[in-house]
């Protein structure tokens, strides 16, 4: 009979296990239940579930597939929510990069980690940068003409060349989702100096600080908001760098607790059961007056208290649910979240040209094309691609898998 090892012991696990790439670090010493939930596999699948969410939302909000949904309807909320995932995206992300960069309290070695983050988003990124650019280009041509709309899409693609499209709204148009990326590249470029603060914390400051880190971020948003355009204030990094940094202090608290003799396994099952009914309650009441919240709080972060508890349940991989979730077809297709996230806007954009968006019977192909172009990306692009960038970089030893790296984005 196979042992069960609580959250907190999984942790020490992957901690030990991403220490060098592929895991093989002390692997005999590790019992092999260890060695096969280290990765924390639930987390990765439940990436795929939020990229599918963004899908869906913007097949209901972009005139497309779905438009046949009444956005008043109990369906039309929820699904008219979707936004919400890139949050869970920025808080996820905080909590994978602790786990990787930050188990020794030690700095950050600011060449390793800058080649393995570029390495890891940026070949994609620009692949779909490049696919989806003619779209733009047709209804700038249709408008200002050849001159004029060369010119200005030139000036959008230079822009998300460079990570500027979160900045400035008006330089967004190209494969509309990668707005995310620019806001990433603030995070990444701070993590080194950010994270090693954060994860000095301890004890009662340690939860003084995240309570204050997203009281604070929510006050700015609703302070801000008003003052600017509405889109910059959705779109602004700043706005969402509470959101990444709960995430590396939800990390750093499930770093402290593995040092921890964990007693009543069973009863802890039963207390993240209890907290996630709780999370699904919360966010049940938030799509029922979704119609009246504050639309900028929620897509700056107003959910990462709902996160904090999903990311923490399933990061038990011996709990059931999360036991559920680490089926292999699962992971994979959680593996290539992010290809779904870019790739989805060119395909929609593509089904648009084509006059295909108003078959609602082609929905599913829609949805199957871009998963099965995802899972394709993942493994015959971005993971050759990341590997060949490393080993150009002269950065020998990168500290991510390509599992926890593809959870970091």
């Amino acid at each position: 009979m196979s042992k069960c090892y609580p959250a907190d012991d999984v942790l020490a696990v992957a901690v030990k296990n991403i220490a060098v790439p592929g895991g093989h670090r002390n692997v005999q010493s590790i019992p092999h239940e260890k060695q096969r939930s280290s990765k924390i596999h639930a987390l990765t699948s439940l990436r795929f579930f939020a990229a599918l969410y963004v899908v869906i939302f913007h097949a209901l909000v972009i005139p497309s597939f779905l438009t046949g949904i009444s956005q008043d309807g109990p369906l039309g909320r929820f699904l008219g929510l979707g936004y919400v995932s890139v949050s869970f995206f920025f808080l996820l992300s905080g909590y994978i990069l602790g786990v990787v960069y930050l188990r020794h309290e030690s700095q950050v070695s600011l060449k390793t980690f800058y080649w393995a983050r570029f390495a890891r988003v940026y070949p994609l990124f620009f692949l779909t940068l490049v696919l989806d650019t003619p779209n733009l280009f047709l209804i700038k041509l249709a408008v200002y003409g050849l001159t004029g709309g060369l010119l200005r899409t030139a000036i959008r693609f230079a822009a998300n060349v460079v990570m500027l499209q979160a900045w400035i709204p008006a330089w967004r148009g190209i494969d509309n989702p990668n707005w995310s990326l620019s806001v990433e590249t603030i995070f990444y470029l701070v993590f080194p100096f950010l994270g090693v603060a954060l994860w000095k914390l301890r004890g009662l400051r340690l939860w003084i600080l995240g309570v204050a880190i997203f009281v604070c971020g929510q006050v700015l948003v609703f302070l801000v908001a008003p003052r600017i355009n509405f889109e910059s204030a959705m779109f602004l990094p700043l706005l969402h760098l509470s959101t990444f940094a709960i995430g590396i202090l939800l990390a750093r608290w499930q770093t402290l607790r593995m040092h921890q003799r964990v007693e009543g396994r069973g009863s802890k099952r039963l207390i993240r059961s209890l907290f996630l009914a709780l999370a699904v309650v919360s966010f049940a009441a938030v799509v029922y007056f979704s119609t009246t919240a504050m639309k900028t709080n929620l897509f700056d972060g107003l959910l990462a208290p709902i996160f904090v508890i999903v990311i923490w349940s399933f990061s038990d991989s011996d709990w059931l649910p999360a036991r559920l979730l680490s089926v292999r077809w699962l992971v994979v297709l959680g593996e290539s979240s992010f290809a779904l996230y870019l790739i989805h806007f060119p395909v929609l954009h593509l089904f648009q040209h084509l006059g295909w968006h108003h078959i609602v019977a082609l929905f599913p192909v829609y949805l199957g094309v871009n998963i099965g172009l995802s899972v394709l990306s993942f493994y015959y692009f971005e993971a050759p691609m990341r590997r060949w960038i490393i080993r150009r970089s002269g950065v020998v030893r990168a500290k991510e898998t390509l599992e926890m790296a593809s959870n970091a984005q």
